[in-house]
C-alpha cells in the first residue's frame, strides 16, 4: 500500500517537473501545449476506488494549476478524466484484462498496444477539450479552439506514448 503511494508520488513529481520545466515552454505557434499529468491518472488499475482516483486527479490538477498559473482549469480537467478513467479502461481493455483479479496497471504490455493507444487517446482528448473549453469559456472562436484541442491532444498523446515505451521498455516478443 505505502509502496504504491510512493510510486504514484514519484510519478507525480517527475511529471510535474517535466511539465513545469520543459513542456510548458513547448508550443506550436503559440497554440498547442502538451500536458503530461493525465498520464498519472491513466496508470490506476481497475480495482482502485473511484474516490481515490478522483482525489489524485484533483490534487494533481491543483498542483499543476499552482505551478502553471491556470486557476482551476487543470484541476477540473484532470478530475473529469479521473471520473471517466475506470469506464474508459473497461471500454478499451480486453475481457481478460478486465476480469483479471490481480488488476494489473494499465500499460502497453498488459493491454497490448492498440487498446492502450485508444485508451490514452480518448483520455487525453477529454482532458484537452475540458481544459481549453474552460480556458476559452466560449465558442466564439471555434477554429482556434479546435487548433488548441487538436494540437494539444496530438502532442500530449505522442509524448505519453513515448514515455510508455521508455517506462516499460516494450519490445516485440520474438518467437524462438
Amino acid at each position: 500500500m505505502i509502496g504504491t503511494f510512493l510510486k504514484r508520488l514519484f510519478w507525480l513529481v517527475v511529471l510535474m517537473l517535466l511539465q513545469v520545466l520543459v513542456f510548458n515552454h513547448v508550443q506550436i505557434l503559440g497554440y498547442a501545449t502538451p500536458m503530461l499529468c493525465v498520464y498519472l491518472i491513466l496508470l490506476f488499475p481497475l480495482g482502485t476506488s473511484r474516490s481515490q482516483i478522483l482525489l489524485w486527479g484533483f490534487a494533481t490538477g491543483l498542483l499543476q494549476d499552482i505551478f502553471t498559473n491556470t486557476p482551476g482549469m487543470s484541476a477540473a480537467s484532470l478530475t473529469l478524466v479521473a471520473l471517466f478513467q475506470p469506464d474508459l479502461l473497461k471500454l478499451f481493455a480486453s475481457k481478460d484484462f478486465v476480469e483479471n483479479e490481480d488488476a494489473p496497471v494499465p500499460s502497453a504490455r498488459s493491454m497490448n498496444w492498440p487498446p492502450f493507444l485508444r485508451y490514452v487517446f480518448v483520455a487525453v482528448l477529454i482532458n484537452q477539450m475540458a481544459f481549453y473549453l474552460l480556458e476559452a469559456f466560449s465558442f466564439f472562436n471555434p477554429i482556434e479552439l479546435g487548433i488548441n484541442v487538436g494540437g494539444g491532444t496530438l502532442m500530449s498523446f505522442l509524448v505519453i506514448v513515448a514515455m510508455e515505451g521508455v517506462r516499460k521498455g516494450y519490445t516485440k516478443k520474438q518467437n524462438p
